[in-house]
This record gives structure tokens, sequence and C-alpha cells, in this order.
């Protein structure tokens, strides 16, 4: 007995030390959300995770040996193991300096979404042929790329999947040309290259996002080659932050999220943390800000103007917020065509409506 107890006081020690250093849980909600699509490793690991902090080792062991036959290159699920052995030998577990970049990887792979909430950064989205039928949100704070649909009988975003993703080395809100950071932004996926680096470090596959876009641009920031990509064959996934910029994923999570892609008509977003709100609140925000863009009306050259011309409004097709730091994003339809506008927040409040008009 006073061994098991042992055991498990070491195992807890190092399990506190690993949610201090990963950082996540006291700034996270780890709550269950609503039931969503994982590759079975995912889940997988995070059970491993989660039973980890239950200081539970004989479980882990089982767990992290089964994500291990799933996936033989995931050092987490070899570490995870190696640890939970340690423990129940009477010897304390190892936690090198090496070993940080896992713990921020299992404290990443903790997160989930408050359940039944949505998210404030997809505020509208409609189901039209003139989009993609999934629209990409990136969550930097979590390491996470989330996949969502129209859900035309409820006019709610709806989860449909998510992947865990490295972004850049420097973190986010990319400036200039080689400073190693994501941008934050509304993005076009446009195209797919196959084998994109020589050396095979990429992967064999990557998704080529517009960066920078027209806000960029007139903002001054500068950079190019921001893309969706793989890892090199002999690693499972990279640390939460290890990037020049882009997102990088594991190599079957980058055939998985392909499937979800209309090249030239879907759409992601990239923000430093996501707000989530409960059902009735994001229904609040979704009429206060359509609303307030119903009172904006195209003119030429693509800016909008306070509505009241005869012509045919276009299709508001999306409306989508990256954060406080960008521009509210529009997605409007005419027959053949989708335009982006970039609609500077304060022009979205109904006193202001009238005042100067949106960038394009």
């Amino acid at each position: 007995m006073e061994n098991s107890l042992r055991r498990k006081l070491v195992w807890l020690g190092s399990i506190i030390t690993l949610v201090v250093v990963a950082g996540l849980l006291s700034t996270q909600t780890t709550s269950q959300a609503s039931p969503e699509r994982k590759a079975p490793i995912d889940q997988t690991l995070r059970t491993a995770i989660e039973q980890s902090l239950s200081a539970n080792p004989d479980q882990v062991v089982s767990t992290a040996n089964q994500a291990a036959s799933l996936e033989p290159k995931s050092r987490l699920a070899h570490w995870l193991a190696a640890q939970s052995v340690l423990t129940l030998s009477g010897d304390v577990p190892k936690i090198r300096k090496k070993d940080q970049d896992l713990l921020a990887e299992a404290g990443a792979r903790l997160y989930s979404p408050p359940a039944g909430h949505l998210p404030a950064a997809l505020l509208h989205l409609q189901d039209h042929p003139l989009l993609g039928r999934y629209s990409l949100l990136v969550d930097l704070s979590v390491s996470r790329i989330y996949i969502f649909r129209a859900n035309a009988q409820t006019g709610l975003p709806e989860l449909v999947d998510q992947f865990y993703t490295t972004l850049g080395l420097s973190g986010a809100d990319k400036k200039k040309e080689g400073d190693r950071r994501t941008p934050i932004g509304v993005y076009r996926l446009v195209k797919e290259i196959q084998n994109p680096r020589a050396d095979g470090f990429l992967g064999k596959l990557a998704i080529t996002l517009d960066y920078p876009n027209p806000e960029d641009k007139r903002e001054g920031r500068t950079g190019s080659g921001i893309w969706i990509h793989g890892v090199p064959d002999d690693v499972h996934v990279r640390p939460p932050k290890a990037s020049d910029g882009c997102l990088a994923i594991s190599n079957d999570d980058m055939i998985r999220i392909k499937q979800y892609v209309d090249y030239g008509k879907s759409y992601i977003v990239i923000s430093k943390k996501i707000q989530w709100l409960a059902a009735d609140q994001w229904r609040t925000q979704n009429r206060r800000v359509t609303q307030a863009v119903a009172g904006l009306r195209p003119q030429q050259g693509g800016t909008l103007r306070p509505a009241g011309s005869r012509e045919a409004s276009p299709t508001l097709l999306a409306v989508f917020d990256p954060g406080p730091e960008r521009s509210v994003v529009t997605l409007t339809g005419q027959p053949q065509s989708v335009t982006r506008h970039f609609i500077e927040r304060q022009q979205l409040a109904p006193e202001r409506l009238a005042q100067g008009q949106p960038s394009q």
C-alpha cells in the first residue's frame, strides 16, 4: 500500500510539473465539447494525458502503448509510457529540458471548446455553391485547426473535425518576411502543391494561403509562402511552436484535411485566440453584426456604402471576425463571383454606419 501511494504521489508531482510547464490548463477551458471527429491517435493520446492527470500510471502505460501502436512515430506516446513505467518502478519521472516541447504538446491536446458553444470568429456562414463546403478556423492559442460547415436547418456553424497544428516559432501576428510568425486574418485557400520541398521536410503535400491579403498589404505586412503543410516522414507532429510561420500538421492529417478544401472557394480564419459563445449569445451577436452589415451596400471598386441605392444587394455569404487586431471580413456573392470586404469594426456600430467607408 505504501509503495502504491508513493508511486501515485511521484506521478502526481511529475504531472503537476507538466501542467505548470505547458501553461495551458490554467488559462483554457477543458470541458468536454459536443461530439466531434478526431483521428484515433489524437483521441487515444488525449485519453492517456487525462489518465496522467488522474495519477493512474497503470492505465497510462496501456493507453500510451496503444497510441504508440497506432502511430509509432509519436514521441509523446512513447514518452508518456516511459514516464509511467518509471513511476511504477518507484523511480522519479525524468522531466528534461528537451521534454518541454512534449509537455507543451500534451497541454495543447487537452483543450476542448466548451460544450454547446459556438465561435465568435464565425458570425455568419451560408451553405452556398459560391463557397467551399467547409470553413477552416484556427485557434493559435491552443494549436488547433477546426473544420466547420453551415447547418442549413439550424443556421448555425457546425463543428465536424479538428486537427492539432504547429504554428510559427515566434508565435502569432506576422509582420514581415522572415519573422517566423503565423499571420492573423482571413485567407483564401488557393491551390495544392505536391512535394513542396525536395528534402521532404514539409511532407508530401501543401495547401497555399493567399497571404498577404489586401488588408495585410495595406498595413505593410510582408512575406509570402504561408501554407498548411506536412512534416518529415520520420516525424508524427512537430512541437506547438516550431515552423517558419506556416501551419504544420501530421502527414496523415494532411490527407484528411484535404477533403474539406475546395480550392479557390474555401477560406481559413486564423485567430490568436477564439472566443466561444453560448448559443443564445452567438445568435445575438450574429443578428447585431449581420444587421449592421446590411446597412452597407457594395459600390464601384468593391467597397461598401450605406444602403439606399436601387441596385440589388449581393448575397451575404459569410461574416468572419479573426479578432480585435483585424477588420471584420464579409464575403458577398454575385451570380458568378465572391467579393471579400474588410470592414473596420467601429463601422459596424449602428451609430457609425454612415461615417466613412470600409476597405476592400
